[in-house]
């Protein structure tokens, strides 16, 4: 090999071959590192710099976010503009370059996300050059993700149309662009503030309903049990046993297990729409068939709305182990 680099160079007048051997130098030099093209477009992105941004790109330039494609340079401006808005920042997690091609994993957050109860969302970007700019751009979601963007979205989703129905059906209709990522946006801190306002009123209206039940039963009143279990509730207490409505009321009305006092701490409601699971712990003093008898137990009930009122249809009784 040396020897024929020799004869080639020995054959190839001096001026000539400093040439070709500056070409091939500069050829090696002006290589474009994709990887790192494809780092400064996400730190443009980071840093909401539209115009640095836009540089990255082909002027036909297609964009393909999930089952939406753009195309061209002023429509994904105004996926760019729509970032901004929506305070769009990205991690990457791993890079590989193939050719031409850079295929990145990374990590969403965003305001939408965030007002939707997602931390962050995985992506798998897929991006394809021409020379030194990007021609193709595919982003690409785990099914686990889209799962639980539909989980997430679904409700507000339900709201929206109900209560804005017009706006909601502009926004979904709006593309990308910095004024609809605004009316998203608007529209999810409405749903964000009312929802979780009323969740809290149905805490506590909850709350209030498991201590009217436990202070009914100390002094015996059967019209609140009646009230407060459903025709169908059934109680599982903790050796296993089913106890009915009627039965409970019966046991009531007997005063065979009567309480003196009931102390219930350790609150915790979950609210599913017009489905709701309450856990607590009750301590009780009281008599069982004319002896003293105190305990504690953990209870989980569950309650479901109907016709404007709150009733529990199951509970589940675990005594605490006396230390």
């Amino acid at each position: 090999m040396k020897r024929s680099i020799l004869k080639f160079s020995m054959t190839v007048p001096l001026p000539l071959l400093l040439a070709l051997i500056l070409i091939a130098d500069f050829s090696s030099c002006s290589k474009p590192n994709l990887g790192d093209i494809v780092r400064e477009h996400i730190k443009a992105v980071n840093n909401y710099d539209v115009e640095k941004n836009l540089t990255f790109f082909t002027d036909d330039i297609v964009f393909e976010i999930y089952d939406v494609k753009l195309s061209g340079k002023d429509q994904l401006r105004n996926l760019m503009e729509s970032d901004v808005v929506n305070k769009a920042r990205l991690t990457i997690i791993d890079m590989k370059v193939e050719g031409n091609t850079v295929i990145v994993k990374l990590t969403e957050k965003n305001e939408g996300y965030r007002l939707l109860g997602i931390e962050e969302s995985p992506v798998m970007s897929i991006y394809k050059f021409r020379g030194r700019l990007l021609e193709k751009i595919k982003l690409e979601s785990s099914p686990e993700s889209a799962k639980l963007w539909d989980e997430k979205f679904k409700p507000f989703a339900e709201w929206a149309s109900k209560e804005h129905p017009q706006e909601f059906s502009k926004e979904e209709k709006g593309g990308y662009t910095a004024e609809n990522a605004s009316l998203f946006l608007s529209l999810l801190q409405e749903w964000r503030d009312k929802t979780s306002a009323e969740g809290v009123s149905v805490e506590q209206e909850l709350i209030k309903l498991e201590n009217e039940w436990n202070d009914a039963w100390v002094i015996r009143n059967v019209a609140i049990f009646d009230q407060i279990e459903a025709d169908d509730y059934f109680m599982t207490t903790d050796e296993g046993n089913i106890i009915t409505k009627a039965q409970d009321i019966a046991d009531v009305k007997s005063g065979e297990d009567s309480a003196t006092s009931v102390v219930s701490d350790e609150f915790k409601v979950r609210v599913y729409g017009d489905a709701a699971v309450v856990t607590y712990r009750m301590a009780v003093k009281g008599q069982y068939k004319g002896k003293d008898n105190s305990y504690q137990f953990r209870w989980t009930d569950t309650w479901i709305k109907e016709d404007g009122r709150w009733q529990c249809v199951a509970a589940h009784q675990s005594r605490i182990a006396q230390k």
